[in-house]
């Protein structure tokens, strides 16, 4: 692979004001509403580091990456920036050649830090041994290379097999998810005003946010949360749209602009999340059987055994290895069962919920009415106050999956570690129970009008813990009450 064809993909070693062409930035340009993502805070350019971005498709990793190579252009020698979609790669070999090949002509020219973005590249099978190889030839120092991925090969664990990886001696954090926004985020970006009475408790900044979480799931209220409470009518209200985008930029833009979303938007979606399927090398008919039982039963405990008696699935290992994959794919979350002595039991019945809203009504138009227009499908979800409930639950258990790992980021960080569901022996559930340091607590979820006592039995059987209610307020003993529009601006 020669100079003449990574500058293809690199026009701004002619001309650094030609990042301005730039489809997926001239797209961004379109947009109204524009998110820049938190994970950018985290990830520090200017050291020598293996960094990985995960996340689902469509959810802005190309355009996130280009945009940090058009800031870095204001200030860095453009040919020291060197970007490339690696979906058309042949093998690791093809790799390794152009990882060279630009290396020698970049360091021909200067001995400055190149910045290296390799986009997409879980395609290309065995990539590791490509990257381990220019490693160990040209050495880590004044490198930065920064790798994306949504393919079903994992780039965690690949990242995680490369031996002595670059960044990890200096407690560098290099594994990276990028998700669509959480909730607070959506209300910063759509009602400035609104998040302004959140900034002044400085809920933005991630230390405030972490303590007065860690304070809520033990069962306390902060003062932050009684004067919030101010302002749940209009959070309700942003949460209603959250659940119908959510939090994805497309869909947050087509809705902003149009006052719904478009079909083709809902379809992208579905098509790429079955795509990947099939290149994992699963059946898109099968695949479809076990999402639907899945949506079907959201929110309650299932077994593999009986998603298969269900379709007629040749084996449970089938079904747990579609599962799986989904999971790997961001499609999906697992919830395991933790017994109230807190001894974990993988083996139990399972929650399974689908990570994001827009998602699952995305998947559920498509699976049970696909010849309703999917905004409408969508819509019925959010007015159906038990299709609403469950959204909620799924939504509460997501944004709780990536506040353990705000308070202790980690490149081994797995919410199946740290959160689970419980059924106390009088069989009262508890939604979620968080285990830390031995140390159990309990959520519990209930979207509904009206609480009574019966409402806090699983929580009292563990001792503490937060009821995420839909509008009540309270504080009793080591029990607290709180809206879920609110608890979700702790995240």
């Amino acid at each position: 692979m020669d100079i003449q064809t990574l500058q293809k993909q690199n026009p701004w070693w002619e001309n650094p004001q030609r990042i301005g062409e730039d489809i997926k930035l001239k797209e961004l340009e379109k947009f109204d509403i524009i998110w820049s993502p938190r994970i950018l805070k985290h990830i520090d350019f200017e050291k020598n580091a293996v960094y990985s971005i995960r996340g689902p498709r469509q959810i802005g990793k190309t355009t996130t990456i280009k945009i940090v190579i058009k800031n870095l252009l204001k200030t860095k020698n453009p040919s020291n920036i060197l970007y490339f979609a690696c979906d058309n790669l042949k093998d690791n070999i093809q790799l390794q050649e152009l990882l060279e090949t630009y290396y020698d002509w970049a360091r021909s020219q200067n001995k400055e830090r190149v910045y290296i973005f390799l986009d997409e590249i879980s395609y290309v099978k065995e990539w590791q041994r490509a990257v381990k190889h220019f490693i160990d030839a040209k050495g880590s120092n004044n490198i930065t290379m920064t790798l994306t991925g949504s393919h079903i090969l994992d780039l965690k664990q690949s990242t995680e097999r490369l031996p002595g990886r670059v960044g990890e001696k200096e407690g560098i954090s290099s594994n990276k998810i990028l998700l669509p926004m959480k909730f607070a985020e959506f209300v910063e970006l759509r009602n400035p005003e609104i998040y302004g009475q959140v900034k002044k408790w400085k809920l933005e900044q991630q230390e405030s946010r972490n303590a007065e979480f860690t304070q809520i799931i033990n069962g306390a209220l902060p003062k932050s949360a009684w004067d919030l409470s101010r302002i749940i009518s209009a959070l309700d209200r942003l949460l209603d749209e959250y659940l119908i985008t959510g939090g994805i930029m497309l869909a947050i833009n087509d809705y902003h602009k149009t006052g719904k979303i478009s079909p083709q938007i809902y379809e992208m979606y579905v098509k790429q999340i079955l795509g990947d399927i099939t290149r994992a090398g699963r059946e898109e008919k099968t695949a479809k059987l076990i999402i639907s039982s899945i949506l079907k039963k959201m929110g309650n405990p299932i077994s593999w055994n009986g998603i298969r008696v269900e379709n007629d699935i040749a084996s449970t290992p089938t079904v747990e290895q579609y599962v799986y994959v989904l999971r790997d794919l961001f499609v999906l979350n697992i919830c395991y069962k933790i017994e109230m002595d807190g001894k974990q039991n993988l083996a139990g019945n399972k929650k399974i919920y689908i990570q994001n809203p827009f998602i699952f009504n995305a998947l559920y138009a498509a699976l049970f009415d696909s010849t309703k227009d999917p905004y409408l499908v969508a819509q019925g979800n959010i007015l159906s106050s038990e299709k609403k409930s469950v959204l909620i639950e799924s939504l509460v258990f997501n944004h709780l999956s990536r506040a353990f790992y705000n308070m202790r980021p980690s490149d081994i960080y797995d919410p199946a570690d740290i959160i689970f569901y419980a059924k106390t022996n009088k069989g009262y559930e508890v939604d979620f129970v968080f285990k830390a340091q031995d140390i159990l607590g309990g959520i519990e979820v209930k979207y509904q009008n009206t609480l009574n006592s019966g409402d806090f039995r699983g929580l009292i059987k563990i001792g503490k813990g937060c009821l995420i209610s839909k509008t009540e307020i309270n504080q009793k003993n080591r029990m607290c009450t709180i809206p879920v529009s609110l608890f979700l601006l702790y995240i």
